[in-house]
């Protein structure tokens, strides 16, 4: 009976800590108090010198993109072009900074906190958010 039970119980282990994403999660619980943002678009993936850029105001797109931050996050040292970040928005004039990759095999969304970097892995209803607000971008000053 007890080898019966290790068989069971081994197996429900490994399964449950195998589906549990690595990271620490809700590292950025303040981005759930931000009321807009900016996302930036590099028109050269990891140089931000030039960029596209569209103002995001829907309580809706900020939820979901915080949400996905606020996944387990886990320190990483990859070295990926970002293809452009969001400045994030608080009420008491706060900023908070998230960097994005879409590309195959990076896509994340980024952050740093406490001098280290983390990474949480980008949703695909958060990619489908990003290129929507890139469709509308627009050139700093052109507006």
């Amino acid at each position: 009976m007890y080898i019966f039970r290790c068989l069971i119980f081994i197996p429900v282990v490994l399964f449950f800590t195998h589906c549990t994403p690595s990271g620490t999660p809700n590292l950025l619980p303040e981005l759930s108090l931000c009321d807009s943002a900016v996302a930036m678009f590099y028109d050269t993936p990891g140089n931000p010198r030039f960029f596209k850029m569209t103002k995001v105001y829907d309580k809706g797109k900020l939820t979901a993109i915080a949400n996905a931050a606020n996944q387990p996050a886990a320190i990483t040292e990859r070295s990926c072009n970002t293809q452009g970040k969001i400045y994030f928005y608080g009420s008491k004039g706060e900023v908070f900074v998230l960097y994005f990759t879409y590309d195959a095999a990076c896509k994340s969304l980024s952050f740093i906190k406490t001098g280290q970097k983390y990474e949480a892995i980008l949703p695909a209803s958060v990619y489908d958010i990003l290129e929507k607000e890139k469709k509308i971008a627009y050139e700093p000053g052109s507006r």
